[in-house]
């Protein structure tokens, strides 16, 4: 009996890990592999492959199961997140030393983008062609649903997600500011649970039409509906150069037009809406940025060709059947290690 054990923190799981850990499961099933999930160190088995998505189950898994096969998935670049988030140089460097010994393991290493591959190979040296590249995404594009015309004559702006540093938000809201001054009738809404942040960044920026809302998980997507433009304005640091963020596939999924800047380099290589565009330079000021909205939004489009150009890049860039010939192609190597 083959099985493929996902060894993991229960708290590590969200809308974007499961589909992501979905889509491997059925790589694996394909395969004749029973995929099994797992809190405990002792239901794993030395026959087992051990799938981790974590740095510090991965190297529990190591010390506990040293003869098992495993699957590593990078899902950010996690020593400078931290160093982000906590300014704590003591994990920093614990975080780098987990990393390195994940990555020179023989198992296949699930990253999320090119950037991210470019990355390892600068900061460690990594060469092995053991590897998968899958973006992060959850949803699929269905026009039936998603495409309705009426919402393109409004200038309406959302953001979804949490204001942290590497967010951007303070930024978004300045470029924001200057667009409500010169369009009429823009609205802007935050979805995001930090409220009484957000009001705060809001009367900061004397911004008038603005409003902040939280909807649940699983009603976001309805709401996403709503809104032409979405807000994924990020800068030019190595956390957003190797991310894919959801937020991109979920504002693609729901018809939105998405304001990116070229910091994500996976998105300013691979998503092109042509005529659609609104990809923004990291070197752009707040002032060049807002100019290059609003003289979009003044433009005369027909926007029913929106429709072909995010149906392109779900064929392509956000394929469930792509990336599971790949995961069953790298399991079949595997078995033979």
């Amino acid at each position: 009996m083959k099985r493929i054990v996902l060894y993991l923190d229960p708290r590590s799981l969200n809308d974007a890990t499961s589909y992501y850990l979905d889509i491997i499961r059925r790589a694996a099933t394909d395969l004749g592999y029973i995929f099994y999930i797992s809190e405990s160190i002792n239901e794993i088995k030395s026959r087992d492959v051990i799938l981790t998505i974590t740095s510090n189950n991965f190297i529990k898994g190591l010390a506990l199961r040293p003869f098992c096969k495993t699957l590593f998935w990078s899902q950010g670049v996690s020593p400078e997140e931290s160093l982000l988030r906590e300014n704590n140089f003591f994990k920093y460097y614990a975080k780098n030393i987990i990393e390195f010994i994940a990555l020179r393991s023989p198992g296949i290493k699930f990253f999320i983008s090119e950037a991210m591959l470019d990355h390892y190979n600068n900061k460690y040296g990594f060469c092995s062609s053991n590897y998968i590249i899958m973006h992060c995404y959850n949803l699929h594009y269905e026009k039936s649903k998603n495409f309705d015309m009426a919402r393109y004559e409004i200038p309406s702006f959302v953001y979804a997600g949490s204001l942290s540093i590497w967010q951007n938000i303070d930024e978004t809201l300045q470029v924001y500011k200057l667009i409500e001054d010169k369009i009429p009738g823009a609205t802007l809404t935050l979805l995001t649970e930090e409220n009484k942040k957000a009001n705060s960044l809001i009367r900061k920026y004397n911004i008038r039409s603005a409003n902040v809302k939280y909807v649940a998980l699983k009603e976001l997507n309805l709401e996403l509906l709503k809104y032409k433009y979405g807000f994924l304005l990020r800068k030019d640091i190595l956390v957003n150069n190797v991310a894919t963020p959801t937020k991109m596939n979920s504002y693609l999924a729901c018809g939105l037009i998405p304001i990116y800047t070229n910091a994500i380099k996976d998105y300013s290589e691979n998503i092109n809406l042509n005529n659609f565009n609104l990809k923004i330079k990291t070197t752009s000021s707040i002032a060049e940025t807002a100019k290059t909205i609003i003289n979009f939004e003044k433009s005369v489009k027909d926007f029913t060709h929106l429709d072909i150009e995010i149906q392109n890049i779900f064929n392509d860039y956000y394929n469930d059947n792509k990336y599971i010939k790949q995961i069953i192609s790298k399991l079949k190597r595997l078995e033979n290690i």
